[in-house]
Formats: C-alpha cells, sequence, structure tokens
C-alpha cells in the first residue's frame, strides 16, 4: 500500500525538501510513495507540459525521470549530503496515451562518491512509456 504524502516525508526528510523546489510546484508532480532506495513520482501533464504537437514535451520526461533516481537516492543519503546528476541516459518505449506519468526508480548501486540508479515511467493504464538510468555524484554537506 502506497505511503501517504505525511509519512514519505517524515521517513524521508530530503524529499520533502526537493518537492519544495519551485520547479515541482510549478509542474505539480508529487512524490508518491517511497521506502529504502526507491521511490515513485507521478506528474498529471498540464496544458503548460505539452510540447508544439500538444503532447508531454520529452524534457518534462526526462525531469521526472531524473527527480526520481535523485529522489530514490534521498531515500538513503546521509544528512546534509547533496545528490548531484552527473549522467543519464533515457529511452522513450512508446507515446503517452493519457496525462498521467508515473516514475518509478531505484538504487543500483550507492558508492561513497558515485550513486547509480535506474528508472522506468508508466502512464495511467500501468503501461511500461520509457526507461533510464543516470550516475549521480554524492556530495558532503557543505
Amino acid at each position: 500500500m502506497p505511503l501517504s504524502s505525511e509519512d514519505i516525508f517524515e521517513r524521508y526528510p530530503p524529499l520533502r525538501d526537493m518537492e519544495a523546489v519551485a520547479l515541482f510546484q510549478e509542474l505539480g508532480y508529487r512524490f508518491t510513495d517511497a521506502g529504502e532506495g526507491w521511490c515513485e513520482i507521478t506528474l498529471t501533464a498540464l496544458p503548460k507540459t505539452h510540447n508544439l504537437y500538444g503532447i508531454v514535451h520529452g524534457g518534462v520526461w526526462l525531469l521526472v525521470a531524473d527527480s526520481a533516481m535523485g529522489g530514490a537516492l534521498g531515500t538513503i543519503q546521509g544528512e546534509g549530503e547533496r545528490v548531484i546528476t552527473a549522467q543519464s541516459e533515457f529511452r522513450w518505449l512508446r507515446g503517452l496515451d493519457g496525462d498521467v506519468i508515473r516514475a518509478r526508480a531505484e538504487v543500483i548501486r550507492r558508492g561513497r562518491t558515485l550513486s547509480h540508479c535506474s528508472v522506468d515511467l508508466y502512464d495511467d493504464q500501468d503501461r511500461h512509456i520509457g526507461h533510464g538510468n543516470g550516475t549521480y555524484v554524492m556530495l558532503p554537506p557543505e
């Protein structure tokens, strides 16, 4: 059973901080579930997320995918540690049917300075629509 936002943020404070970022707020995507080493983000597309063809812009897909992978690391990062994207790769597997993108990311390997994650995107019919992976630099607190 998915956790409530309150439970997610109580267990994983870095996710609360991520969701408070203006870009999260502006695009309206939210953490909808999380556990040790994984998380889920859901975006309900708005007209401002569409490209000139009236479909969700590919960059929005990437933003959600990257945020989900960073969020997965946020569930296991040390206090004050910073998670910075170093590299990412993404493949679109099929077009989005509907307005909902759900990204589920997991940590593949948590290293001392570099960590690796994967992410899968699904539509509201639970069809697999995208897959990606990323490498993240883990920086100590400032």
